[in-house]
């Protein structure tokens, strides 16, 4: 009779383990075959998958640690062992010998590429005899094969069980943000309230710099708004809960709304914010998140320019639509452009350090242009300026009425 089972703390597919198993058997002629793991929580090899026996009558050959008997010394001296007459040498193993009948065993340590113990290869022979030296080399290879199917078995349930971590860490994650941003916006919102109040109610009785300082609370609340809004946004898309309505999108409408949310800032900060007509070119993309990095990337390249221009535009090829947003700011160095892109960074000095923020803002934009299949680039010059480019895919007008949502499940997502 022959079946194979497993132990329960070492879940490994039975089809991978059973033909290096009865290989083995094979090679060394054996009556039996089991194959022993090394269960790592409780430091003992433990039997976990049988050839020619049943699982109980496998289990009968208990666990063992390295250096207690022939199992563990097989262990500790990485080499075969061979026990003959097994009844009368190993007392613990009489009785299972004289039921299950053998009388030999051949004892293959299993051990991994970094030296640790991955288990045994246990052989049982109804006589007194046992492997060839020439059939021993091809057993050996047999072992390594086990060894490598063994590990790799691990590393896929390491990282089974590191996925589900993650997960629930970035649920927790999410979970902890959502409140946070509840906390957080009620007595903003408040605040916000109060501020438009005094603002429009006490106009003429405030004095300019009663006024001027009122303005800077105000800007002060808005900022705090868009930095929880940043860490909620960016949890969701490390948890893989964004999800994308992709459908046709004009261009000439995000590049209008883009310019009319970023002018007031441009104007605030002395900046030319000039924008291009795009008529009748349409890209295949989740229109709020194409306004976001949009948005995004003016109202960053209004901040960090002084007193110079910024120019949103777009140039259809006939199967891509590219957004450009250029500046002549201070430009960036070309050893730092793939950071900026990195969450948490920012690069440092002055200007930057002036304007704060969490540096998720990149971050969210590129997540968001490969959620929507496009990319994210950026090309400066030191002294010259940036010029932040997006390109997506470009859709026909009669596509307009199709619509099909994506998220980062979806194969279609890179």
């Amino acid at each position: 009779m022959q079946q194979q089972g497993m132990h329960a703390t070492w879940p490994l597919p039975a089809d991978e383990l059973r033909p290096a198993l009865e290989l083995a058997g094979a090679l060394a002629k054996a009556d039996m075959t089991v194959l022993l793991l090394h269960d790592e929580i409780a430091g003992v090899v433990v039997p976990a998958a049988a050839q020619g026996l049943t699982d109980a009558q496998a289990a009968l050959l208990g666990h063992h640690r390295p250096g207690e008997d022939a199992f563990g010394l097989a262990l500790t001296q990485r080499r075969r062992i061979i026990v003959r007459d097994v009844p009368r040498r190993e007392k613990h193993l009489a009785e299972m010998a004289r039921s299950v009948g053998f009388r030999t065993l051949e004892i293959v340590p299993l051990i991994g590429l970094n030296d640790e113990i991955v288990g045994e290869i246990v052989m049982m022979y109804r006589h007194a005899r046992c492997s060839s030296r020439k059939m021993f080399k091809l057993i050996e290879d047999c072992a390594r094969l086990v060894v490598m199917t063994v590990q790799q078995a691990r590393r896929a349930v390491e990282a089974e069980r590191a996925r589900e971590a993650a997960e629930q860490v970035g649920r927790a994650k999410i979970q902890f943000l959502a409140r946070m941003s509840h906390e957080l916006r009620t007595p903003l919102q408040s605040i916000a309230g109060y501020i438009d109040l005094l603002r429009v109610g006490g106009r003429d009785s405030l004095t300019p710099e009663q006024a001027r300082m009122l303005a800077r609370v105000h800007d002060s609340e808005e900022i705090l708004v868009h930095v929880i809004d940043d860490l909620i946004t960016f949890s969701r898309l490390e948890a893989g809960h964004v999800m994308y309505h992709i459908a046709p999108v004009a261009a000439d409408e995000v590049i209008r709304i883009a310019h009319s949310v970023v002018a007031p800032l441009a104007l605030g900060h002395g900046i030319r914010l000039e924008a291009d007509a795009c008529n009748g070119i349409f890209v295949a993309a989740d229109g709020d998140k194409l306004k976001q990095i949009l948005v995004n990337l003016a109202a960053n390249a209004v901040k960090f320019t002084k007193g110079g221009v910024v120019r949103i535009t777009c140039v259809a090829q006939p199967d891509s639509v590219c957004f450009d947003v250029a500046d002549n700011g201070p430009g960036i160095a070309s050893d730092k452009l793939r950071q900026i892109f990195e969450p948490y960074v920012q690069l440092n000095g002055p200007l930057l350090d002036r304007y704060g923020g969490t540096g998720l803002g990149l971050a969210i934009s590129r997540e968001f242009a490969a959620g929507m299949c496009g990319e994210l680039t950026v090309r400066s010059e030191v002294g010259k300026g940036s010029v932040f480019s997006l390109t997506l895919p470009r859709a026909d007008i009669r596509e307009a009425t199709q619509v099909r949502t994506l998220s980062h499940d979806d194969p279609a997502v890179a």
